[in-house]
């Protein structure tokens, strides 16, 4: 019995075994009628031969490449394989290497597959929503992230008996799907990237720059020098970047500052992975209407804000300091190209020069031809600030535009800054009548040219004529200017409830603004509805969080004091991080949440009790008296006599006004109210507040 099984089961091993000689010999019957090159078809034959041997490296390249996966009718038309396996293949035998290399080929449908397309919908309006994504002079290089597959290839092969092998399959079975292959989109281990002059000159001054910072840093903390020379010193310098300044009165910009990146990084992440990802069909059809979708969509506004703020920082700090500061064009122009252009000069040359060393992957050489070999052209435009100006964006740094328009909101500053002092009324004027043509020209562009105002609704002429164009931001960038100049006048008061009001009718506003995008992406194009959105939707916001900061900043915010804990008040990044319950209100409230320290007895003496060593019973005890009458009341400075001597007011209702002289030149410190050491000026203080207590 034993013996008759044997015997069955090598007859039906040699019945199988005669198939699988056969398709053997076809197949390399096959590569060698596809007019490959030698070499191609050797390593073919060697592949195929070693494949149906079971042998271990033609196993791998076999399970490197993709294999069809479901849900391709719902738009899973990404199937990348294993890239690290593929690239780690190398097979040495007697005569030769055989070595791995992994191609994303680019799927096309033929003519002939109308029917069978004509079934998927979904893929269609995949096709015309990716079409209308893609820049000008782009489509190129990345309309192969629209359907890809990967296969992993010998080395040997080239793109041409890549072409060749493939159109000879789909000739010879018939087959309603092209593959087609670019350079870019083929990678093998230790593939060769270009290097040119430019780079080297990038290499040369980064090594200077690490050169001379170690040598400073060396001379500062091992030497213990002093003297010009420190000041390249990395330690000094992220020293003073990571300490906080005490009594900044616009804290409340710290965290609005980095939630609003957090959204931007969070919107270009979400959008750049989901290109990437194996259904591009999902994120265009179904996340996009999702919340996290809808927020990531409205990164814009996170932008808007930043243009906001550079506004309003602007004029708030030249306004502030005026009377020390020069009025000359140059030192205001210089002031700011001093500091932008070699960081911007820095930036350039670390995407031409170095990003290309770090860059693996898939997809690594079409970013590199992408993102940094067509920016050799364009680096003058975007050193000097002009890149928002370019029709076509052949350069992976596109986000450079914002600091174009920034760069050119800051050259027309002066044009009101230094003439507001001394004519508000007519400077004010003209920012009305700049910001009404600025809304003017957003309305008619969308008007004359069919622009949409979502993400979706890209194209180069909406990035031109509206997102990167320098009019479209500028209301927002006004905004915060006239915001900045508000902020000079520090006895601005407000009803409580008219408060509340704005602030609730700022956060409502901000929220409709968010929401809106997903009636704008469901609902059928109206050039009339985008035109009024594209004019109207950003200055909207800038002004609902201009008031949010000017009510924080002028001591009306303390009504949110719970989103920020006192002691994250001694650091400000970490401030930054609190989480709020809602988003929006995170985005505007963390962080400013606390008003500015300096317009509040009581903050400043929290900060001397943090900081002093070993604070008395008695002095605990004076804090605590401060604290019940003069909870979250604000001081008001007077001028007395010059710059030397000031007299500071604070009108607690609950006994009556306190007066308070303080010699010196700045009366931002008030802590010396329960010093060891006080001065007259506070002996005045606690007598006055004693009378005043004996007489209720």
């Amino acid at each position: 019995m034993k013996t008759v099984l044997v015997f069955l089961l090598t007859v039906s091993l040699s019945q199988c075994k005669l198939p699988l000689t056969f398709l053997k010999l076809q197949a390399t019957q096959f590569v060698k009628t596809s007019n490959t090159s030698a070499n191609c078809a050797t390593d073919f034959s060697l592949l195929i031969s070693d494949l149906f041997e079971m042998k271990m490296w033609a196993l791998k390249m076999f399970d490197a490449t993709t294999k069809l996966d479901a849900g391709i009718l719902s738009g899973n038309v990404h199937f990348f394989g294993d890239y690290d396996l593929c690239v780690s293949i190398k097979e040495k035998t007697k005569t030769r290497t055989v070595e791995g290399k992994y191609c994303s080929a680019i799927i096309t449908l033929n003519t002939s597959f109308t029917e069978v397309h004509e079934q998927m919908p979904k893929l269609k309006n995949w096709e015309k929503s990716i079409s209308t994504m893609l820049l000008p002079g782009q489509s190129n290089d990345v309309q192969g992230l629209g359907g890809l597959i990967g296969i992993c290839v010998p080395k040997s092969c080239t793109l041409g008996d890549l072409e060749t092998l493939t159109g000879h399959v789909e000739s010879k079975f018939k087959i309603p799907i092209h593959l087609s292959f670019r350079e870019e989109l083929c990678v093998y281990k230790n593939k060769s990237i270009k290097i040119n002059k430019l780079d080297l000159l990038g290499f040369c001054i980064f090594i200077f720059i690490g050169v001379v910072l170690v040598a400073s840093t060396f001379y500062d903390v091992y030497l213990q020098g002093s003297g010009t020379f420190k000041i390249f010193s990395v330690y000094t310098n992220l020293k003073k970047a990571l300490h906080q300044a005490e009594n900044k009165k616009l804290n409340c910009l710290n965290g609005i500052k980095v939630i609003s990146c957090l959204w931007v990084i969070y919107g270009h992440t979400a959008i750049i992975v989901g290109i990437t990802t194996k259904n591009l069909v999902y994120q265009l059809t179904e996340w996009r209407y999702w919340p996290s979708g809808i927020f990531a969509c409205s990164g814009h506004y996170a932008v808007d804000t930043f243009f906001m703020l550079s506004g309003l920082l602007v004029s708030y700090g030249y306004l502030k300091n005026s009377q020390n500061l020069s009025t000359s064009l140059i030192a205001f122009y210089f002031k700011r190209l001093s500091r932008l252009l070699p960081t911007m000069g820095i930036v350039v040359l670390i995407q031409i020069a170095l990003l290309k060393l770090f860059i693996n992957g898939p997809f690594g050489h079409l970013l590199v031809d992408l993102f940094i070999e067509k920016c050799y052209d364009n680096w003058p435009s975007m050193v000097f600030c002009t890149f928002n100006f370019m029709r076509d964006f052949k350069c992976g740094i596109n986000h450079l535009w914002y600091m174009s328009s920034d760069t050119q909101m800051y050259l027309l500053a002066p044009i009101f800054l230094f003439f507001i002092r001394k004519h508000p009324r007519k400077v004010i004027a003209g920012m009305v009548v700049t910001f009404l043509f600025a809304v003017g020209y957003s309305v008619a562009v969308t008007f004359m040219k069919n622009l949409g105002f979502t993400y979706y609704d890209w194209s180069n002429e909406f990035a031109y004529y509206l997102s990167f164009s320098t009019i479209h931001r500028l209301p927002s960038w006004l905004i915060g200017v006239f915001c900045g100049y508000l902020l000079q006048f520090q006895n601005v008061k407000i009803l409580k409830k008219l408060n509340i009001f704005l602030l609730l009718v700022s956060f409502l506003s901000m929220i409709l603004l968010i929401m809106n995008q997903l009636s704008l992406m469901e609902g059928e194009y109206n050039v009339y509805r985008f035109a009024v959105w594209n004019g109207l939707a950003r200055p909207a916001w800038s002004s609902a969080l201009a008031y949010i900061i000017f009510s924080c900043a002028t001591g009306h915010g303390a009504y949110y004091s719970i989103y920020c804990h006192r002691a994250l008040r001694k650091h400000q990044f970490l401030s930054t991080c609190v989480v709020s319950p809602g988003v929006l209100g995170g985005s505007a409230l963390v962080g400013c949440s606390v008003p500015p320290p300096n317009l509040f007895i009581t903050a400043l003496l929290d900060e001397w009790v943090a900081h002093a060593e070993s604070p008395t019973t008695r002095q605990r005890a004076r804090v605590a008296k401060i604290h019940k009458y003069f909870h979250n009341q604000p001081v008001e400075y007077f001028e007395n006599n010059g710059q030397k001597e000031f007299v500071v007011a604070v009108r607690p209702p609950s006994i009556g006004p306190v007066f308070l002289v303080v010699k010196g030149p700045a009366p931002f410190d008030l802590a010396h109210l329960v010093s060891p050491k006080q001065s007259r000026a506070s002996r005045l203080f606690w007598r006055s507040l004693k009378k005043i207590e004996a007489t209720r």
